[in-house]
Order: C-alpha cells, then sequence, then structure tokens
C-alpha cells in the first residue's frame, strides 16, 4: 500500500464473522456477512505492519496472519 495517502479498506465476508486486527496501525475491523464495512487508514512510516484474526471465528482461524506492506509512492 501507498504510504502518506489516505487507503479506504472495503471489508465484507463469505462465510461467517471474522475480525482481523493490525495493532500497530490501531486497525480492528469486522468483517460480517452480507454486510459491507469501511475503514481508512494512513501510514506516515514504511515497514511491514503484522496482524492476525483476533476472534475464533472457525477452524484455524483463529492464527490466521495478515501482513500489509507500507512503501513510499514515487513518482
Amino acid at each position: 500500500l501507498p504510504m502518506e495517502m489516505t487507503i479506504r479498506m472495503l471489508v465484507s465476508s463469505e462465510d461467517v464473522l471474522h475480525s482481523w486486527a493490525v495493532p500497530s496501525l490501531g486497525l480492528k475491523t469486522d468483517a460480517i456477512p452480507g454486510r459491507l464495512n469501511q475503514t481508512t487508514l494512513m501510514s506516515s512510516r514504511p515497514g511491514l505492519y503484522y496482524g492476525q484474526c483476533s476472534e475464533i471465528c472457525g477452524s484455524n482461524h483463529s492464527f490466521m496472519p495478515i501482513v500489509l506492506e507500507l512503501v513510499p509512492l514515487k513518482y
């Protein structure tokens, strides 16, 4: 994802409730079947940001990894 730019994320689910979090960016969003949620983020620091599913929403989902890479946008 480009840094220093507002990113709008649309989140939904197809099967069960999911709740994913990236604590270092202050993000926690629920994905609900049949519903469209949104969240925004903007970072001023490049790097890899790690998170995981923060609810037990199914077999092996509680430790599903999430990685966001924020990079400078080159002109």
